[in-house]
């Protein structure tokens, strides 16, 4: 099942009847498609009355998972917008942000309501995902999507410099803006000498191809001229000429 802004603040409203009293506040709803968070829940912080305020739940449709997923995925946030809402004390105490040490926002209070409404509604509510949900989930066609225009467009960016060779990932859309800027852009003398090229590769590497496509921001990997080949041994990688 893929969610919508509808689903999710229909069945919010219900769920609130139900297992809530009616007491949650009104807040937004979002979609998106993030692979590592299947949910979220967010606020605002009120400094000036010194409290929190709830503003919205965003579900996740990287996967598509059966409804029931998706309702305990909503049951999990909704609690975490009861605790920001009735418990602005567990995240401003004393006029100031709690840290993560001082509250676990997954910890005994998040359980015991998650027991509740476990309970109550019949569905396996988590402060977890858990295996069952990822077994009965399978990859939405947009993400099937994505994820194969990423391997498709997907290179590796090799910059030779005298002492060594910094290589990221980057994709074919990013090419131009590498050629143009990537020389002047940082000081590489001081992670691999004097620059010398930059070469571009094409690969079979799925994990490698998944990562996120550097551009401006070149997060990747230092190394010297064998290791840099035995990598790209590794990866069946073919250098590509733009």
């Amino acid at each position: 099942m893929i969610v919508t802004t509808n689903w999710i603040a229909e069945n919010y409203s219900k769920f609130n009847s139900l297992y809530f009293g009616g007491t949650l506040p009104n807040i937004k709803f979002k979609t998106n498609r993030s692979k590592h968070s299947w949910g979220f829940a967010s606020f605002r912080y009120d400094w000036a009355n010194g409290t929190i305020i709830p503003e919205c739940i965003t579900i996740s449709n990287y996967y598509d998972s059966p409804e029931e997923v998706k309702i305990q995925t909503l049951l999990h946030e909704m609690i975490h917008i009861e605790d920001y809402f009735w418990h602005p004390e567990h995240f401003i105490r004393n006029g100031r942000k709690v840290s993560g040490r001082s509250y676990d926002a997954h910890g005994y209070w998040f359980m015991e309501e998650a027991k509740r409404l476990s309970k109550e509604s019949g569905y396996k509510v988590a402060n977890h995902v858990t295996q069952e949900e990822v077994a009965a989930s399978t990859l939405s066609k947009s993400s099937e999507r994505n994820m194969t225009i990423r391997k498709n467009s997907a290179l590796i960016c090799a910059v030779i410099g005298k002492n060594g060779i910094w290589y990221f990932k980057t994709d074919i859309y990013k090419v131009e803006y590498l050629k143009t800027h990537l020389r002047t852009a940082y000081n590489w003398n001081l992670t691999i000498g004097e620059f010398k090229t930059i070469k571009f590769y094409t690969f079979d590497n799925p994990s490698l191809a998944s990562r996120r496509s550097c551009g401006k921001n070149i997060r990747g990997w230092k190394t010297d001229k064998f290791g840099f080949m035995n990598k790209m041994e590794e990866f069946k990688a073919t250098e590509v000429h733009f």
